[in-house]
């Protein structure tokens, strides 16, 4: 290899996952049980081919988790050259049209009053330790957030059908790292990864965040954010912040990653920011923004 070569990062996907595309459709097929989440591996395979910003059509040939539903319903506004349908008349499209029309009735989640959130500890590990650090001074870090903003860490994002037990729950079991309220005045689910990058699908959980804070705006607001009654009108902020995000998100030297293909939209900011951490990883020295929907 000769020196100073630049190297493009591999085209690399989950062996449990197989892509069949013909013209603009795509066909992706899950072998058994997968942590990969298909629908966001689709759009890595058509930006890969070129086809990221032009019209296609994605069918999902596996099972679809009622939070994978949810998410597959509202990537049609950050990526919307990109159709999403299942094998199964779109059955996906009826789950989640289901759930979003039944928000704070037949489908509910925890309230300050019967489930008061206890400040979580702080374990002694990296990431828990910049949680905590970050929780305490996050406008020093984010200048998006005011002098002193309120911080809710591991945040419950589980949805239940009629009554909150574990046999009702209806998506997955997650923890957002954090929750807050920037300056506009926008709900702001925070994901955290220290060590290793974001990769594609951590991405996507906090997309799961983005869509669950969308959701119980207006409750989150009267329960855990009195003051912020503004939240209800103003979009949803996602933010990730981490010390290295994968190239297949941002890229690489010339190349692009599919945050490319991410689009200004009416429900989702989406900002990635990357932090420098001392040594022993037990402080922030740095935190800068390389992505937000915003420029785009």
């Amino acid at each position: 290899m000769w020196k100073g070569r630049k190297v493009a990062y591999k085209k690399i996907y989950p062996s449990k996952l197989r892509f069949d595309i013909k013209d603009s459709t795509l066909s992706v097929y899950s072998a058994g049980e997968t942590k990969y989440n298909p629908d966001i591996w689709s759009i890595k395979y058509l930006f890969d081919k070129g086809m990221g910003n032009v019209s296609a059509k994605v069918y999902i040939n596996s099972e679809i988790s009622k939070t994978m539903a949810l998410r597959m319903y509202f990537l049609k506004y950050l990526f919307p050259n990109i159709e999403f349908h299942d094998a199964n008349d779109d059955r996906y499209i009826t789950d989640a049209k289901e759930i979003i029309s039944n928000i704070g009735t037949k489908y509910v989640t925890y309230d300050s009053k019967d489930h008061p959130l206890d400040d979580r500890g702080t374990k002694n590990k990296p990431e828990s330790l910049i949680e905590k650090e970050l929780t305490d001074n996050l406008s020093q870090y984010i200048s998006d957030f005011p002098s002193g903003a309120e911080v809710k860490r591991q945040f419950p994002a589980n949805i239940f059908e009629n009554s909150i037990n574990e046999d009702s729950r209806r998506t997955d079991k997650l923890w957002i790292d954090m929750v807050s309220i920037n300056n506009a005045g926008e709900l702001s689910p925070i994901e955290l990864k220290v060590g290793g990058n974001i990769p594609l699908d951590l991405f996507a959980q906090g997309l799961d965040y983005g869509i669950y804070c969308h959701l119980f705006k207006e409750h989150i607001g009267n329960n855990w954010f009195k003051r912020h009654g503004s939240i209800v009108q103003n979009k949803v902020t996602i933010y990730y912040v981490g010390e290295k995000f994968h190239p297949a998100l941002v890229g690489r030297d010339e190349e692009k990653g599919i945050n490319s293909l991410i689009r200004k939209n009416a429900l989702f900011n989406i900002v990635f920011v990357e932090i420098e951490l001392d040594k022993n990883r037990q402080h922030v020295t740095k935190a800068r923004v390389i992505f937000p929907t915003r420029s785009q």
